[in-house]
């Protein structure tokens, strides 16, 4: 296979990866994600094959590869993190990296193009060079953080995912790293090591998506509620089985996945996560339901992760916003009168009150 042919091969795999994506019926964070990611690998291996014949303009086609390392980072983020993955902040820092790229582009082209030098932008650039390669690793070591967090907590089948995600990128980092002085003195070389690893990334985190999505049964999670099915004489019969087996997953969904943290949960979010009517998981749940509904359910379910964080030490200092967020909570409104309605009392009157009662028993 010729230098030019694995090229093609890469950016073919590229555009397969993102069609597959967009093909996707519910499309995750991490599904969008990965069509980026796809689509700005497809960039640079365009780049390659194009090379000098279309001459400065190559450079705007590098522009499009502005979303590698960032992207995968929140790829990872949004595979591994159940709650609340991708915040602001990460999508700040992605977006820097990515313009920081872009302005190194548009430098070469204007510099290619009306030969435009002057030391003071040359120094500039250098600069920018320096500052997104720092933060690109900051960003590959981030990403490899990602794999490993919650690593012990995490069931059999996640550890396994997270091998394979370890595996993949350690590999990929690894060898990139181990031909780096081989690269310097053949750049052919590293347009090999380039697209065999391209290839090779691209196909192993298909596969993972599969497995975490697909396999596992973690369809989407958001998306608006349906209309709830109303339920005959005859489905009640064929259905009177929904308090076992599917009790049972939703319980682990619910308890040991903790998806109440996951803002505006809904019936119909439980149930295309396991792919199953709206229905079953109505009645499936019905019976141990507490509250008036699935909503006042899911918000006690909060309300006690809420109380374990204020009564925390280390979290003295989160504000009262962070707690609720970090409970599943979209503002700190809904979160204040939902916790008030179920302990009396306020948030910061309950930290107050915890603090209180351990200054008391510490003196007794």
């Amino acid at each position: 296979m010729t230098l030019v042919s694995l090229h093609y091969l890469a950016l073919a795999t590229s555009l397969t990866c993102l069609l597959m994506q967009l093909s996707v019926k519910h499309k995750q964070t991490a599904h969008i994600l990965f069509a980026v990611f796809c689509g700005s690998l497809a960039m640079i291996a365009a780049k390659k094959i194009t090379g000098h014949s279309v001459g400065a303009y190559q450079y705007l086609i590098g522009m499009g590869a502005c979303a590698t390392c960032n992207c995968y980072w929140l790829l990872a983020r949004s595979m591994f993190r159940k709650h609340q993955p991708i915040r602001l902040v990460h999508i700040a820092l992605a977006v820097v990296i990515a313009l920081l790229v872009v302005i190194q582009q548009g430098y070469l082209f204007a510099n290619a193009q009306w030969l435009f030098v002057d030391s003071r932008f040359a120094v500039l650039t250098g600069v920018l060079s320096e500052l997104t390669t720092l933060l690109s690793s900051c960003v590959l070591v981030l990403t490899f953080w990602e794999g490993c967090r919650g690593f012990n907590d995490s069931t059999k089948t996640e550890k396994a995912q997270r091998m394979l995600f370890l595996a993949t990128f350690g590999l990929a980092v690894g060898i990139s790293k181990s031909m780096q002085p081989y690269i310097i003195q053949s750049p052919e070389l590293k347009d090999w090591t380039v697209s065999i690893i391209t290839l090779f990334v691209l196909v192993s985190t298909q596969v993972q998506l599969l497995w975490h999505f697909s396999l596992s049964g973690k369809h989407g999670r958001s998306g608006s509620v349906p209309e709830s099915r109303a339920v005959s004489n005859t489905e009640s019969v064929n259905c009177s089985n929904d308090g076992g087996p599917l009790l049972d997953t939703l319980n682990r969904l619910i308890h040991e996945e903790q998806v109440y943290l996951q803002p505006n949960l809904k019936v119909a979010d439980l149930a295309r996560a396991l792919d199953v009517p709206e229905y079953r998981v109505s009645r499936a749940l019905k019976p141990q339901l507490k509250e008036a509904n699935f909503n006042q359910f899911i918000n006690r379910l909060r309300i006690e992760h809420a109380q374990k964080l204020l009564r925390d030490p280390e979290n003295q200092h989160w504000p009262v916003l962070v707690i609720g967020l970090e409970s599943g909570f979209a503002s700190v409104g809904p979160f204040t009168r939902a916790f008030k309605s179920v302990t009396g009392m306020t948030p910061n009157q309950y930290r107050k009150q915890v603090q209180k009662n351990e200054h008391a028993a510490t003196f007794q």
